[in-house]
């Protein structure tokens, strides 16, 4: 009789182990592959908005101002001005102390780009589209389609700045943006009707890179993002543009002076303010590269480290774009920080 020989134990183990290691590296190698697919998705994605910033600015003669937290209690999460109030850049006038380096990190929107490139709003918002579904009556007020804003006028908030409306808020306030509301106690007597209807300067093929801030994150201050279809969606809360990684755009823009877009500020010299404002897209820590190439990097205004080393590129820039990457984490105190959350940052500068 033959004798039938099977695997050993010591054998099936080699095998198994193999196999295991195989699909490690397997696994691996798909994660790899994928995140390297999801960062050229948002460098491409982000080079796109850079080229409607570029557009906005070649029809306006300026970019857009930066949009952030209400100036006063009248906006609240989920409704209409939450996110979309006027932004003064941090004036630099003496020293520059950390409690105005800790402003000049901060002076970033994540709003503008679709408020300003795409304008989903209703002509109470951004001058164009139609208000109400069904719309107004009214033939002005019924223009589509929706999307796209008639000109920002000279202070790039529809004149909440220059010439708002009657009331209590403070210069740039959404409420004080001098738009038909539908009323005559709003102004709808000076309504902003005349002249061409500009963009949409962006248009998004994917959808889901739309979102709409819901909430802050108690724990981790990170907003809170919906997207079409989810329970939380909602159609009055600020829009932003999502990187792949599913969190939102930050922008930034060099400052200006008197609330005048048109009007770019100077630059930080040895600590002390110089001419205008006072600082450029140098001295924000988040956006200096983490490598320089030869004959790039300068001095800046140091970091929590104490690192000075910027870049040329964002000396000169006007404008950048930020993402924090397949980590979605970012240190906003220093360059490199020893968590490495930085390492994976995604930056575009444009002019």
């Amino acid at each position: 009789m033959s004798t039938r020989r099977g695997f050993t134990i010591i054998e099936l183990l080699t095998v198994v182990g193999i196999i295991v290691i195989l699909v490690g590296i397997l696994i691996v190698a798909v994660s790899s592959a994928s995140k390297a697919a999801q960062a050229a998705s948002t460098r491409s994605m982000m080079g796109a908005v850079a080229r409607a910033l570029t557009q906005f600015k070649t029809d306006m003669s300026y970019l857009p101002p930066v949009l952030g937290f209400p100036t006063s209690g009248a906006s609240q999460m989920g409704t209409v001005g939450y996110l979309r109030d006027l932004v003064i850049p941090p004036a630099v006038t003496g020293t520059a102390t950390p409690q105005v380096i800790a402003q000049v990190q901060n002076y970033y929107s994540m709003t503008s780009m679709v408020e300003y490139l795409i304008g989903p709003g209703g002509r109470d918002e951004d001058g164009y589209g139609a208000i109400g579904v069904p719309a107004d009556t009214d033939a002005a007020m019924k223009e589509l389609p929706p999307t796209g804003i008639r000109s920002p006028l000279k202070d790039g908030v529809w004149g909440a700045y220059s010439n708002p409306r009657a009331g209590t808020q403070p210069l740039g306030n959404f409420s004080r943006r001098n738009l038909p509301q539908g009323t005559s106690a709003n102004n709808s007597t000076v309504a902003n009707v005349s002249g061409r209807a500009l963009g949409p300067y962006l248009e998004l093929k994917d959808g889901s890179l739309l979102g709409a801030i819901v909430g802050t994150d108690a724990v981790t201050g990170l907003p809170i993002v919906a997207r079409a279809g989810d329970n939380n969606w909602s159609a009055t809360a600020p829009k932003v543009l999502l990187d792949y990684y599913g969190q939102p755009i930050r922008y930034y823009r060099r400052g200006y002076v008197n609330g005048d877009p048109h009007r770019l500020g100077g630059k930080l010299v040895g600590g002390s303010a110089g001419t205008g404002i006072g600082w450029d897209l140098s001295d924000i820590f988040a956006l200096r590269p983490q490598k320089f190439q030869p004959n790039t990097e300068m001095d800046g205004i140091a970091d929590a480290n104490g690192d000075t080393s910027t870049s040329r590129s964002l000396q000169m820039a006007d404008f950048a774009l930020f993402s924090a990457g397949p980590d979605q984490r970012a240190d906003f105190t220093v360059r490199r920080d020893a968590t490495l959350f930085n390492e994976d940052n995604v930056v575009e500068v444009g002019n």
